[in-house]
């Protein structure tokens, strides 16, 4: 696989990254909407709480919180 990129300059693998990087941030996003929206498809009828919802957030100790730092772990 390595064969696919060797011929590539500094700048096109550099924008390669990048365009990988949207896809997977794009990808993840997508699978995220679709989790909650098959959630609320198997609760119809059901008030689900969707305060505080955010893709980009994580449960902790039973709490959705915000993502922690890097270097806060």
């Amino acid at each position: 696989r390595a064969g696919v990129y060797a011929g590539l300059s500094r700048a096109m693998l550099v924008s390669k990254i990048f365009e990988l990087n949207d896809t997977m941030l794009e990808t993840a996003s997508s699978q995220f909407h679709n989790a909650v929206a098959q959630i609320c498809a198997l609760n119809v009828g059901m008030e689900l709480n969707m305060e505080g919802l955010d893709e980009e957030k994580e449960v902790r100790d039973g709490q959705v919180v915000p993502p922690q730092d890097e270097e806060d772990l």
